[in-house]
């Protein structure tokens, strides 16, 4: 990491409100966590809203055998999901699991989300993980969600939330939000009666290489910041 630690948690921080802002929070619930250089993850600590995360206090630093390292807080009992995804996934620098209210609705569809607005191009066939636990507690289950996930950035879990990555605090705050969106479209678009025209896949791989790229990232990611910065001054939602 060419920032310092604190750096990129004040970051990862501000990451975790503005997903709250997105409709991502879930009373205490939710997690991201950050890649250590040195080995492990900086994870969320326990018993705090997205909205609420203010800096690198609210982060602990734990092994990726579930060990906290350093830290003040609690431990998320699903950290295997982190530590899992991140042995699985070299390319991945920051993974999240929260439960905004739409694309949970979705995750309970065996079909896909389909692409009424561009929203969807974004993320091309979600995979959905069927487990049959609420929680995903041991390092097996993290194992299965990071095997269901493959080389997609998100995957739909069944009836629950769901989970996204990337290279990036960035780029994984996007797919979050990109996500959420193409969730609600769906939801709106399938309970309409009109009759619709969708775009075939070989339109949408295009219309994804044309729209999710690292500058688009970067505009988003400002975009969303200013947005916190305003409605919120940058101060937690509810502290």
């Amino acid at each position: 990491m060419s920032e310092r630690p604190d750096e990129q948690l004040m970051r990862l921080a501000r990451a975790c409100r503005v997903l709250e802002m997105e409709g991502h929070g879930d009373f205490s619930l939710g997690h991201l966590s950050l890649r250590d250089p040195g080995g492990g993850f900086w994870l969320k600590r326990n018993r705090i809203g997205l909205g609420e995360v203010l800096g690198p206090d609210d982060f602990v630093l734990v092994g990726m055998d579930g060990v906290k390292r350093s830290g003040s807080g609690g431990l998320h009992s699903e950290w295997p999901i982190h530590s899992e995804i991140l042995r699985l996934r070299p390319d991945v620098e920051v993974v999240a699991h929260t439960h905004p209210l739409n694309a949970c609705v979705v995750s309970a569809a065996v079909e896909p989300i389909q692409p009424f607005t561009l929203d969807a191009d974004y993320l091309i066939d979600v995979p959905r993980h069927d487990a049959q636990v609420a929680l995903i507690k041991t390092v097996r289950e993290g194992e299965q969600l990071a095997q269901a996930l493959g080389g997609h950035w998100a995957v739909l879990m069944a009836n629950h939330g769901i989970t996204f990555c990337g290279t990036s605090i960035e780029h994984a705050t996007c797919v979050g939000v990109f996500l959420e969106r193409a969730a609600r479209a769906h939801l709106l678009g399938s309970s309409a009666s009109f009759a619709t025209s969708l775009p075939q896949k070989a339109v949408r791989e295009l219309r994804r290489t044309q729209m999710m790229t690292p500058v688009h990232v970067e505009h988003t990611w400002n975009y969303l910041c200013r947005k916190l910065d305003h409605i919120a001054q940058d101060r937690p939602l509810y502290r």
